[in-house]
């Protein structure tokens, strides 16, 4: 774990951005935070088609693109962004009234939404997951079996990219174990 500040620490809620490459495990992470009952996370909205495994409304709120502009244009979004080809967007209601209601709202996201976050609010904890190393984060993208080799390669080397702003974040989790990075971020936020 790399420190890098203290523990912001809000009365009014908190919150807590994720990110890491695809392949690092961050969703997995966040589904597991959010067992704690103090625990709530955002649904982003995305223009990419639906995994097998994921549930509308739980997982993503799938649009088209044509509507996520709609969306944009209303100010609907504290930020989005384009990502291999597919549109992502945290909506910004949800937020405001995680932080009034005195919860800790976890936002998983790319690192370029993560650091337009932190630009507009400072009081937020930032936590970056990596895998060990890159052979880890190929077998994790493989192991999916939902992309292409060249969604894959696209994935990769957009990872690459992603892993050289870890040291904009708060800590730099490696999820070698999923419970045992679990319970480091629980050990972060005091859960």
């Amino acid at each position: 774990m790399n420190e890098k500040k203290s523990q912001n620490t809000n009365k009014k809620g908190r919150l807590i951005i994720i990110s890491g490459p695809s392949g690092s495990g961050k969703t997995t992470i966040c589904k597991q935070l959010v067992k704690n009952p103090k625990v709530n996370r955002s649904v982003s909205f995305t223009t990419r088609e639906p995994r097998d495994s994921e549930k509308e409304g739980v997982d993503y709120c799938f649009v088209k693109k044509s509507e996520f502009e709609k969306l944009v244009e209303k100010g609907k979004f504290i930020e989005y962004a384009d990502y291999c080809g597919s549109l992502y967007g945290t909506p910004i209601e949800p937020i405001k009234e995680a932080i009034h209601n005195g919860e800790t709202f976890i936002l998983a996201i790319d690192v370029r939404g993560a650091l337009k976050i932190m630009e507009k609010i400072h009081e937020v904890t930032s936590i970056f997951i990596m895998t060990p190393d890159d052979n880890t984060l190929k077998q994790r993208l493989r192991k999916r079996l939902t992309d292409s080799e060249v969604e894959i390669r696209k994935r990769f080397k957009q990872a690459k990219e992603e892993m050289k702003y870890s040291k904009y974040y708060d800590y730099c989790v490696i999820n070698d174990k999923l419970d045992d990075a679990v319970k480091e971020i629980e050990k972060i936020l005091n859960l």
